[in-house]
């Protein structure tokens, strides 16, 4: 964890000076303690470059808020964590191990990436939870075992079991795709904006299996992208804030000053150059 702002980028105006403001740096993550690490990473297209230079650690176990305005690089860096998109400069290294030197498949069953928008790729529900471990050929007793755990712990209706994904709402869609994330009980879990279709019931159940997940004797690191702040602020123990492309904030979460973050993600909203990476 860097923990600290992060002055590498110009001021535009004395609304954002209090990116230059340092805050007491807690203790470095121990080598052995770090789950994944990206160094000196950034990534450019033909066109434009979307991230700059980002170094942090997150700690294995850790429940991490990644936020930002919308084009700040959030989905960009998740990506390239599993490695559905690789860095145009830097190492990205999962427990100290560079991620290039990883069979793919191993990759993506360690490091789990759920999208803001999944797609059940025309499969039941039922079928979509099970799928991913058909693939790594548990058997259906196994298979039948462990998707009803994670049913359950999600309260998930058993009334949509059936149902194709032309009969889900995105919220619905959003559920499933966890739930077929969690029954493969990946090391990482990346999540884009899981709560932004759900209602703050389901939010905060999502939030409380999560805490589980992060207490387990072998615990599951999260990393989530979430705007909203008044669910992140409470549940996180670091934040890594993305502006524009570049780190701006990697702190752990009790030493954030979440009015001055509210405030630039407010500004970056309403900024004409907020396109989405």
């Amino acid at each position: 964890m860097n923990s600290r702002l992060r002055p590498n980028f110009p001021i535009a105006n004395r609304k954002d000076s209090y990116i230059m403001q340092k805050v007491s740096l807690p203790s470095q993550i121990l080598p052995d303690k770090v789950a994944i690490a990206t160094n000196q990473v950034s990534y450019q297209t033909k066109f434009r470059t979307l991230l700059m230079d980002i170094s942090v650690e997150i700690a294995k176990g850790s429940k991490t808020a990644l936020i930002g305005a919308t084009g700040s690089g959030k989905t960009t860096f998740l990506r390239l964590l599993n490695r559905l998109t690789d860095p145009s400069v830097g190492t990205i290294t999962l427990t100290g191990k560079n991620i290039q030197e990883i069979p793919i498949q191993t990759l993506r069953r360690r490091v789990l990436l759920v999208p803001q928008e999944p797609s059940l790729l025309g499969m039941t529900v039922a079928e979509a939870i099970a799928y991913p471990l058909t693939l790594q050929n548990f058997t259906q007793s196994e298979i039948n075992a462990r998707s009803q755990k994670w049913l359950d712990k999600l309260q998930l209706d058993s009334k949509l079991l059936n149902r194709s994904e032309l009969e889900l709402s995105l919220g619905q869609r959003q559920w499933v795709a966890i739930a077929r994330a969690l029954v493969m009980e990946p090391e990482i879990l990346l999540l884009d904006e899981p709560t932004s279709a759900l209602d703050r019931g389901l939010s905060h159940l999502l939030l409380d299996v999560l805490t589980e997940l992060t207490q387990l004797p072998q615990p599951v690191t999260v990393v989530m992208i979430n705007h909203q702040l008044d669910l992140v602020q409470t549940w996180c123990d670091q934040l890594i804030c993305l502006h524009k492309g570049q780190l701006v904030q990697d702190e752990i979460a009790s030493l954030v000053n979440w009015s001055d973050i509210d405030n630039l993600l407010r500004r970056d909203s309403t900024s004409p150059e907020n396109d989405e990476f």
